[in-house]
C-alpha cells in the first residue's frame, strides 16, 4: 500500500498542475480547437449553439464565473474581423441584451464540442486499465475531494 503522506503530495502536485494549466481557462480539454478562442469563449459558444440566444447573466451561471468574466470572453467573440457572436435585443425588455450565435461561431462551437467529446474519450481510456472496483475507489475519491474544494472556495468567498 502506498504510504499516505506521498499520495497526499501527489494529489497536492496534481491539483496544482490542473491550477497552472487551467489559469485563465475555464476547463482543461484534450484535442486541439486551433487556439483561436479561449476555452471560455468556446464553451459560451457551445452553450449558445446548444440552448439559442442567452445574456451575460444566463452564460455566467451556466458557466459558473462572474458576469465580469463572460462580458470580457464576449467581447473578444465579437471583435471584427472575425464576429462569432451578435448582440439581439430582448423583445420584452429592449434594454436586455442577448447573444446569438453567427455561422463562424457555430464552427467553433462544433469543434469545441469535439474537444469535449475527445476529453471524455481520454478519460475513458486511462479509466479502462482499473477495475470496477478501483473505479469505485476512484469516484468516491473525486466525489470527497470535490465536495471539500467547493466547501472551501465557498468559504473563502465570504
Amino acid at each position: 500500500m502506498a504510504n499516505i503522506e506521498a499520495v497526499a503530495e501527489q494529489i497536492d502536485g496534481f491539483l496544482n498542475c490542473v491550477r497552472l494549466i487551467s489559469e485563465n481557462q475555464r476547463e482543461i480539454l484534450f484535442g486541439n480547437s486551433g487556439d483561436i478562442i479561449t476555452t471560455t469563449q468556446g464553451h459560451i459558444l457551445m452553450l449558445l449553439a446548444q440552448n439559442g440566444p442567452q445574456t451575460n447573466t444566463q452564460l455566467a451561471g451556466a458557466l459558473e464565473v462572474t458576469a465580469a468574466a463572460v462580458t470580457k470572453a464576449v467581447k473578444g467573440l465579437y471583435a471584427e474581423p472575425n464576429v462569432y457572436v451578435t448582440p439581439v435585443a430582448d423583445e420584452q425588455d429592449g434594454r436586455v441584451i442577448r447573444w446569438t450565435i453567427t455561422a463562424s461561431g457555430g464552427t467553433l462551437a462544433s469543434e469545441h464540442a469535439r474537444c469535449h467529446r475527445e476529453t471524455i474519450e481520454e478519460y475513458q481510456q486511462i479509466l479502462a486499465d482499473f477495475s470496477a472496483d478501483e473505479q469505485q475507489t476512484i469516484t468516491k475519491f473525486m466525489t470527497q475531494l470535490e465536495t471539500k474544494l467547493r466547501q472551501e472556495n465557498a468559504h473563502g468567498k465570504k
